[in-house]
């Protein structure tokens, strides 16, 4: 598999769309950074937008992956490695690695800029370091799973325009489905009605208003299976860790999560992939 390894990282460098998308992605970090820089109304920390990457790396990567990928069955570079005597694991799980990795560098290049550009301008951090370095743990494995996810629709299906329309549509669905959990669970438990009684320029005093419960407001059980959905859900994780929600935030239960997606993915992809007929 070291061949393979080798022979995909080699094929990685010389990618158009690899260091398209990483300069794509590095360029959106560096914008959210002079956006900070640039609100005289309001100081902001460094941290606030640091992994803000996590927001759209699932996009970056589906296509990154899909033509990656997909361009081996296209020159039939995946039929080739079959007869040249490679098996079919050692040739999904080199393309898994070298996926992922991919999508660890521009990562890696997105917080390397961001410290460039944030440092002299908002100052070092002043969130505690090991937050920001749990965060990364988290942002490198939710990395980790959408390129397992996405190796494993660009490894079964050889369309390779296929594949990157079913990839570029699964990472917005993700992120839909992140968001439509997020917005049940920040419900609000009652809601205000103001006395309607009051004439214009009248101050409500309280007397006359009224809070009423709200009916789809989550507690209980039921509220704890709408967070643990949003927690591993990789488009939820993307959202949280971007730094544009934090309110449900559970490290250890994202990390976990990140994992059982890998497995599961590449678990599944090898015995599908094992048992493909390649034309």
């Amino acid at each position: 598999m070291t061949k393979l390894f080798r022979a995909n990282m080699a094929r990685l460098w010389k990618s158009k769309v690899f260091w398209l998308e990483f300069s794509a992605l590095v360029t959106f970090c560096v914008l959210q950074k002079i956006i900070l820089i640039q609100d005289s109304v309001e100081t902001h920390p460094l941290e606030e937008t640091f992994w803000i990457q996590a927001f759209v790396i699932g996009i970056v990567l589906s296509v990154f992956i899909s033509l990656f990928v997909g361009s081996e069955y296209e020159y039939g570079t995946m039929r080739n490695k079959i007869i040249s005597g490679h098996s079919r694991t050692h040739i999904y799980l080199a393309n898994v690695f070298v996926c992922i990795l991919a999508g660890w560098i521009m990562c890696l290049g997105c917080m390397v800029f961001s410290l460039l550009i944030g440092v002299p301008f908002l100052g070092f951090f002043q969130t505690e370091l090991s937050k920001i370095l749990l965060q990364g743990i988290c942002v490198f494995a939710l990395i980790g799973t959408y390129g397992a996810i996405y190796c494993f629709f660009a490894m079964l299906i050889p369309n390779r325009a296929i594949t990157a329309t079913a990839c570029v549509l699964l990472s917005f669905l993700l992120l839909y489905a992140g968001t439509a959990l997020s917005n049940r669970l920040d419900e609000a438990e009652y809601y205000y009605i103001p006395d309607s009684s009051l004439g214009i320029g009248e101050i409500d005093d309280g007397s006359h208003s009224q809070w009423i419960r709200n009916p789809d407001y989550l507690e209980g059980s039921r509220r704890r299976m709408y967070e643990i959905a949003f927690e591993s859900l990789p488009g939820g994780q993307s959202l949280q860790l971007s730094g544009m929600l934090n309110e449900h935030t559970h490290y250890g239960e994202m990390l976990s999560a990140s994992f059982g997606w890998i497995v599961l993915s590449c678990g599944f992809g090898l015995i599908l992939f094992r048992k493909k007929d390649l034309k």
